[in-house]
C-alpha cells in the first residue's frame, strides 16, 4: 500500500515533466507549421486554378471561391515599397474564408493594409498581417528581395478579371532553400 505522500511526490514528480516537455512541444509544434511553407509560386497557384474560377464565374456578377487547401508557399519575390488599404471585397474574401473554415471570421481583424510585391513580371497586392508589417519599415527597403510566407484563400471574379486572396503570415530576407 503506498503511503499519501508517496502519490503526492509521483503526481508532483508527473506535473514537473508535463511542465518540462510542454516548452520543447511548442517550440516544436511552432517549427513544424513553418515547415509546411514550401518554396513555390504564387503564379503556380494562379495558373492552377484561373481557369477554373473563370468556367464557374461565367455569366455572374461578383462571385466568391474559397479553398480548403492553403497551398502554404514560400515565394522568392521582390518587395516594390508601396501599400495601401485592403482592398474591401479582398478582405471579404478573407473573412469568408475565416468563418467557412475557422468558424470565425475575425481572422479579416488582422489585416488592414496590403502591399505590392513584384514575382517575375507579375504585380501583386497581398494583405499582410498587421504584426508582420509593422517590420518592413525597418527590415525592407524598395527593390529588395524577400521570401514571403504565403496562404492562398481564394479568389473574387468580377467582370471578366479574377482578383486573389493570398494573405502574407510571415517573411524572411533570406532566399529559400531548394532541394535539387
Amino acid at each position: 500500500m503506498v503511503g499519501s505522500s508517496g502519490v503526492a511526490q509521483r503526481l508532483g514528480a508527473c506535473v514537473l515533466a508535463a511542465v518540462s516537455f510542454a516548452g520543447p512541444a511548442r517550440i516544436a509544434g511552432a517549427q513544424t507549421n513553418w515547415d509546411r511553407y514550401l518554396p513555390g509560386t504564387l503564379a503556380a497557384i494562379i495558373e492552377k486554378h484561373d481557369s477554373t474560377i473563370r468556367a464557374e464565374s461565367a455569366g455572374k456578377g461578383l462571385s466568391f471561391h474559397l479553398t480548403g487547401d492553403q497551398f502554404p508557399t514560400r515565394a522568392r519575390v521582390t518587395y516594390k515599397g508601396e501599400s495601401r488599404p485592403v482592398d474591401s471585397t479582398r478582405l471579404e474574401v478573407i473573412r469568408r474564408w475565416g468563418l467557412a473554415f475557422r468558424r470565425d471570421s475575425s481572422i479579416a481583424s488582422d489585416f488592414h493594409r496590403e502591399y505590392l510585391f513584384q514575382e517575375g513580371r507579375k504585380l501583386l497586392w497581398l494583405p499582410v498581417q498587421d504584426t508582420v508589417a509593422s517590420f518592413f519599415t525597418r527590415e525592407l527597403k524598395p527593390g529588395q528581395p524577400v521570401t514571403l510566407y504565403v496562404m492562398w484563400l481564394g479568389a473574387y471574379y468580377r467582370a471578366g478579371a479574377v482578383e486573389w486572396a493570398f494573405i502574407v503570415n510571415e517573411f524572411s530576407t533570406q532566399p529559400v532553400p531548394r532541394s535539387f
